[in-house]
């Protein structure tokens, strides 16, 4: 999985195309076999399961996010089965669902909690100001890109969903740094808002 995040590397991009053949042709046989229950259980079809396994391992491709120091199974082969299947039950959801999205196309880069353009009473905003203080302190610590990519996260992402595509291309473009970078920054991001705020 590491080899992944090389994908973005002109120099080492061949390591992370074997890495991901390699996963496929270990892990698609038994994925194949979770997701035809799975639809078979909503009567869908064999196409149907063959589609979100395809789907599953079109986003570890591009958000390859399994840790293994972060996986609790003294067996890692069933821990990364269990990180497919996580993800399968995701793309289920957006198989059944399809327009049900939580996305309305309107999204942007959020870099500050004050919005110029909306209408705050005075009070609103002098709530937004006391917070925007709070996150300025402890991105101090970090970096103006560790708040504009937690800020844009907190906003629009939601459970079981990425950001839409295109927003995050953008957040690329507007940072200059790699999908895999990104989460790096975004876990730091978080990390420290939650042990700065809550003490966690």
């Amino acid at each position: 999985m590491e080899y992944l995040d090389l994908k973005d590397d002109p120099e080492d991009s061949q390591w992370a195309e074997d890495a991901f053949h390699n996963i496929v042709f270990r892990y698609r046989e038994q994925l194949l076999k979770d997701t035809t229950v799975m639809c078979r259980k909503n009567q869908l079809t064999e196409t149907d399961a063959e589609e979100i396994a395809n789907r599953v391992f079109e986003r570890v491709w591009k958000y390859p996010s399994f840790k293994a120091s972060e996986c609790n199974a003294k067996d890692l082969d069933r821990c990364f089965r269990f990180y497919l299947n996580k993800i399968a039950r995701r793309v289920f959801a957006d198989h059944v669902t399809p327009d049900e999205s939580p996305f309305t196309g309107n999204e942007k880069i959020v870099t500050s909690l004050v919005d110029p353009n909306a209408d705050h009473t005075p009070e609103r905003l002098a709530v937004l100001k006391e917070k925007e203080a709070q996150l300025d302190l402890i991105f101090s610590k970090l970096s103006t890109k560790h708040k504009v990519i937690y800020l844009t996260y907190m906003l629009h992402e939601h459970e079981g969903r990425y950001l839409p595509r295109r927003l995050s291309n953008e957040l690329k473009d507007y940072l200059n740094l790699s999908q895999s970078s990104i989460r790096v920054y975004k876990k730091q991001a978080f990390e420290t808002v939650n042990k700065e705020l809550h003490g966690k």
